[in-house]
């Protein structure tokens, strides 16, 4: 006789795949069952993390987080990776700043909006700044957008159909990467190293 599926198994299942948006079917779910999905995945090393503000919801491994005790870190090394680490270079992780400010600066210029829409052109002027003079235009531009494209595949990104224009909604998953109180601090630091290249 097999064993009954947990009433939060899709959920489980959708978080262990990525992250789960409020739009998601699983979402209710996730948040009816919280408790009993955060108790789950800390017994195989994971921790869950909700933002039911901002609608998202993640999963860690301890050694992702700060704060946790030198035990809790000894025996998560132990365990094999589960969660992904997407490295991003020099160029991704800048989008990735400049995307945080760009939200930072919709929710206090739209605080009633959920989702923050960017097309490829508004993503590319943001980024061109950052770039020396270039000989070649369109090279440039197929420079940022494989910059684009990276962040995309780790899920900061999501195209969406917008007739014939490239448009792209910033997800607010980008928002536990980059905080508000870093944000400043990281800009800065990427903003000098940008200036360092283009002087270069």
């Amino acid at each position: 006789m097999s064993e009954p599926l947990l009433p939060y198994a899709a959920a489980i299942i959708k978080l262990l795949r990525g992250v789960v948006y409020f739009d998601d079917k699983e979402w209710e779910t996730l948040l009816s069952y919280e408790k009993a999905i955060e108790l789950h995945m800390a017994g195989i090393g994971l921790r869950l993390h909700v933002d039911e503000a901002d609608g998202y919801a993640y999963l860690s491994q301890p050694d992702d987080d700060e704060g946790e005790s030198e035990n809790e870190t000894a025996v998560a090394r132990e365990l094999p990776r589960l969660v992904r680490r997407i490295p991003l270079n020099f160029e991704a992780t800048l989008l990735c700043v400049v995307l945080r400010e760009e939200l930072l600066k919709f929710e206090m210029r739209e605080p009633g909006l959920e989702r923050m829409v960017l097309s490829k052109q508004q993503i590319q002027e943001a980024m061109q700044i950052f770039y020396p003079e270039p000989a070649d235009m369109t090279r440039l531009m197929g420079r940022i957008d494989r910059v684009i494209g990276q962040v995309e595949r780790a899920g900061f990104l999501r195209p969406i159909k917008h007739g014939d224009e490239d448009v792209y909604e910033v997800k607010r998953i980008i928002k536990a990467k980059i905080s508000a109180d870093k944000l400043v601090e990281i800009r800065d630091q990427l903003r000098q190293y940008a200036d360092s290249r283009r002087a270069v």
